[in-house]
């Protein structure tokens, strides 16, 4: 093992920056292998607080804006709490495994899809969710023009897109320095961003008579069928939390005790991030109420709400969270490619990682579908939850080979057909294209109403784990899964 997978800390370098660079490196090619619980960092409180700061960004008032054109408040407060932890509850428990093992679920995931089908699913993933973090950067970029037009500073046009790379690029910047350096700014960093979210709810619910807001139900054709919007808005809320399910790993695998790794994802994310939903729903119907049009911009809901001077207190709601939530979300990612591509530097993947976001800006349409964007994304990783449950929980029963995982010399159990696993790769697929038969999330049109009842996110994710643990029940199928591994005798040990 490199000096780099060892912990112990480089002989050669020099410099305050070159250190940092061999630190994060150290860092992430630590965190492709398994740690051991003497070196986990974290207790619960930590976890809870970087999977919050990775949830509270701007995308969850986009989110919440959008909840507010399918219902009525009230079914919008039970969908964004209840709809979002119900789905939390289910596929968060996979987060175990990472806990336990002190992996990330993208080594496990080599049993499920074999070495270079891990590859293909990850890069895959990337495609379909860093498109999240261009949204951060729109928002923010929006957010500190509109600010800066509140108090009679306008900014040229041309400025929106600089300002979304400066977001990104600070992210990217805090990410470099790694997990630890994030862990210090949100314990002081959440606990402002969370109190600034209920004081935005409560600004909101003065600004208009409460009863504008509890009454309030979206304008719509009144030959609309009701419930399809409804389900529409749970569908929203599993596709919501159910995105951040590739990244869901990179925190708790440095989590002490496996409840605590558990319970952190569930309530960072089900708790804090939809609050943040809601305070934008709030604060989109009162904008309604008062300036007879929604936006999707805190700064200027706030401003025009409460005051300019109390705008800029949105300046820490937008700046900090944005960047805070690119920071965790590059480093995640960049420590999932690393597992994946352990060739490739930590510090390439996120430069990549950076110019994709900034590409995507530049395009400029995210936003714009961001309902479609949403769905889409939800039709692979609906997959991908299952069968990383169905893997896991049922087929597998908790016993895997590390030795096989990690590709070591005479373990190649994980190899299946030249480095691709055909079952996974085939449900994978499969799920997919049960998604698209059951709801066209570009046109908008419910193909099989009854599984589209169960919402598409989750009707796929219920089909997909019941195909592959029917698959895996055929002799010659299982063979073929467990070829060579003798019931992963070492049981991940």
């Amino acid at each position: 093992m490199s000096a780099a997978g060892s912990g112990k800390p480089p002989l050669h370098g020099s410099g305050a920056a070159e250190m940092v660079e061999l630190t994060v490196e150290r860092e992430a090619v630590f965190g492709t292998l398994p740690i051991p619980k003497s070196g986990r960092r974290f207790g619960f409180f930590d976890a809870f607080l970087i999977l919050s700061g990775y949830c509270i960004a701007t995308w969850s008032y986009t989110q919440g804006v959008y909840l507010t054109t399918l219902v009525g408040f009230g079914q919008l407060l039970i969908g964004a709490f209840f709809g979002a932890l119900l789905m939390l509850l289910i596929y968060q428990l996979p987060v175990i495994l990472s806990v336990r093992f002190g992996i990330d679920i993208w080594v496990y995931l080599k049993t499920v899809f074999g070495h270079g089908g891990v590859r293909l699913v990850a890069v895959l993933i990337i495609i379909i969710n860093f498109p999240w973090y261009s949204v951060c950067a729109e928002l923010f970029a929006s957010s500190m023009q509109n600010l800066s037009a509140v108090f009679g500073l306008p900014l040229p046009s041309w400025s929106h897109l600089p300002l979304a790379i400066l977001c990104a690029t600070a992210g990217t910047v805090l990410a470099l320095r790694g997990v630890a350096a994030i862990a210090v700014a949100t314990r002081i960093l959440v606990p402002i961003l969370i109190a600034v979210g209920v004081l935005v709810i409560v600004i909101a619910f003065r600004a208009v008579p409460a009863e504008a807001i509890w009454s309030y139900r979206p304008a719509r054709d009144g030959n609309t069928d009701n419930i399809i919007p409804y389900i529409m808005s749970i569908e929203a809320n599993f596709a919501f939390v159910i995105t951040l399910v590739g990244g869901m790993a990179g925190i708790p695998r440095l989590v002490r005790a496996e409840r605590a790794g558990y319970w952190a994802g569930v309530l960072g994310q089900g708790v804090s991030g939809s609050l943040f939903v809601v305070a934008g729903a709030v604060m989109s119907i009162a904008m309604q109420h008062v300036a007879g049009q929604a936006t999707e911009d805190p700064t200027l809901m706030l401003a025009t709400l409460a005051s300019p001077a109390f705008a800029l207190a949105s300046l820490m709601l937008v700046a900090f969270a944005n960047i805070g939530t690119q920071a965790v979300g590059s480093y995640i990612y960049g420590v999932m490619l690393k597992a994946s591509f352990s060739s490739v530097r930590y510090r390439t993947l996120l430069l990549i990682l950076l110019a994709y976001v900034c590409g995507l800006c530049a395009w400029g349409g995210i936003t714009k579908y961001f309902g479609a964007f949403l769905t889409i994304a939800a039709c692979v990783y609906a997959p991908l939850a299952a069968l990383l449950f169905a893997d896991f929980f049922i087929v597998r029963r908790g016993r895997f080979s590390l030795r096989a995982a990690f590709g070591l010399p005479g373990h190649g159990e994980y190899s299946f057909t030249r480095g691709f696993n055909l079952v996974g790769l085939f449900c994978v697929a499969a799920g997919v294209a049960v998604s698209l038969l059951i709801y066209d999330p570009v046109n908008s049109i419910v193909h099989i109403r009854p599984l589209f009842m169960l919402t598409p996110t989750g009707a796929t994710f219920v089909i997909t784990a019941a195909l592959y643990c029917a698959l895996c029940r055929i002799p010659r199928i299982r063979r073929y899964l467990f070829r060579g591994e003798h019931g992963a005798e070492d049981g991940g040990k």
